[in-house]
């Protein structure tokens, strides 16, 4: 799982996360100062989500 999110990171890809309790988070994660928290830049603004928290991520791939 983290190994998905350091490639979205470095590559511009976007994420897909889904959180223990089912709710769901799409953006682009950020390198974060704190390793156990996820950043991730949306829409909606910047979210921190602890790590421990994420069920599921899932990478979105955008074809040119």
């Amino acid at each position: 799982m983290e190994k998905e999110i350091e490639l979205a990171i470095k590559r511009g890809h976007q994420v897909f996360v889904k959180s223990v309790d089912g709710s769901t988070l799409t953006g682009f994660p950020e390198q974060s100062s704190n390793p156990e928290k996820l950043k991730m830049r949306t829409a909606l603004g910047s979210f921190w989500i602890p790590m421990e928290e994420v069920s599921y991520v899932s990478r979105l791939i955008t074809f040119k």
